[in-house]
């Protein structure tokens, strides 16, 4: 695994200082809710370049970004839309808008049925799709007579039906489509398989990698709560089981970036056992993350579980977020697979 550049963790910083700037969780901070999206502070982090290291193949950049909007558990479709940019490439488009991507199954995985295309308009349900809300257009897949197909669907000609989330900074959607029109791209055959597949493992590096800026974010909000919060005449930091949980979620933490940095560099380098790679750092990641959430929301006590305190915001994203692209178990059966191929 190569060392990050001084280019790569300043840009990153450079968002990072940004998000800090604007503080993207203010508005559900007053009033509790759903997500409201902030297109001037999206639009100004695109416009610097955020999508960027995605779009160039400089995964390790694009996962150290995905850290730092972790960090500020970000209500933005950075996973989406660096997703769907690369879905759209590797069909030989171009998308102009927000787009997202509508290839999860309910349960995560890539697996979502293909819509069907007659007389140039789509049929189906895209039963899974991030962020469906606020884009301009779905990448689907699509079955025509030359075989499957990726296209673009305009979300303002479909039904976009909200499914309820334990995550209010990342909504989720149904997308149902009837005869709604779409513009189908045109590559197709193996090679759009083989970029279907590399276009996956982005995006479990990326979400890896905002799990772990969430969970650092945890153990940082831990060990300064730890440190001051006073029971019986002492910090709680003093007493021996929290210093134990601590420093375990600080290996958990350590542990993330360890297999998110190892992934990014892998598919940067395009190794032979990426795949593998990329199915070992998920299922430690999204298990990871939950503990570290767990142990924080325990050791701050109550005012963890009050909407007070952002820890309720970060909780419930590494909750969703060690299922979004597949539970840990999916992640250990294709580790499995591959071991014994």
């Amino acid at each position: 695994m190569r060392p990050t550049s001084t280019e790569q963790t300043d840009f990153a910083g450079s968002v990072g200082a940004l998000l800090r700037k604007r503080d993207p969780l203010e508005g559900m901070r007053r009033e509790p809710g759903p997500r409201r999206f902030d297109a001037a502070l999206w639009s100004e982090l695109v416009a610097n370049g955020l999508l960027e290291p995605g779009e160039t193949g400089d995964v390790v950049t694009a996962c150290l970004v995905a850290e730092a909007l972790g960090r500020a558990a970000a209500p933005l479709p950075f996973l989406s839309a660096s997703v769907a940019g690369a879905l759209v490439a590797a069909g030989g488009g171009e998308v102009a808008g927000l787009a997202t991507y509508g290839l999860l199954a309910g349960d995560g995985t890539w697996s979502a049925p293909a819509l069907e295309m007659r007389d140039g308009v789509v049929h189906g349900i895209l039963p899974f799709v991030p962020d469906a809300d606020i884009a301009d257009v779905v990448v689907a897949a699509v079955r025509t007579p030359e075989g499957r197909r990726l296209a673009l669907v305009r979300t303002s000609d479909t039904a976009v039906e909200p499914l309820e989330n334990l995550d209010a900074t990342q909504p989720l959607a149904r997308v149902v489509c009837r005869a709604s029109p779409a513009s189908v791209l045109p590559a197709g055959g193996d090679a759009l398989a083989a970029a279907i597949g590399e276009a996956r493992l982005l995006a479990l590096a990326l979400h890896g990698a905002t799990l772990l800026g969430l969970a650092a974010w945890l153990l940082d909000a831990t060990v300064e709560y730890a440190g001051r919060r006073v029971q019986f005449g002492l910090p709680i930091a003093a007493r021996q089981a929290v210093k134990h949980r601590c420093a375990n979620m600080l290996i958990q933490v350590e542990s993330m970036r360890s297999m998110v940095l190892e992934l990014a560099d892998a598919l940067e380098t395009g190794a032979a056992d990426r795949a593998l790679v990329a199915a070992t750092a998920m299922a430690w990641t999204t298990e990871a993350a939950e503990e570290v959430a767990a142990g924080a929301l325990q050791l701050h006590g109550g005012i963890g579980f009050t909407w007070e305190h952002d820890l309720h915001h970060y909780f419930k994203r590494c909750t969703v977020g060690a299922l979004l692209l597949g539970a840990s178990g999916h992640h250990r059966a294709q580790v499995a697979a591959a071991l014994t191929a």
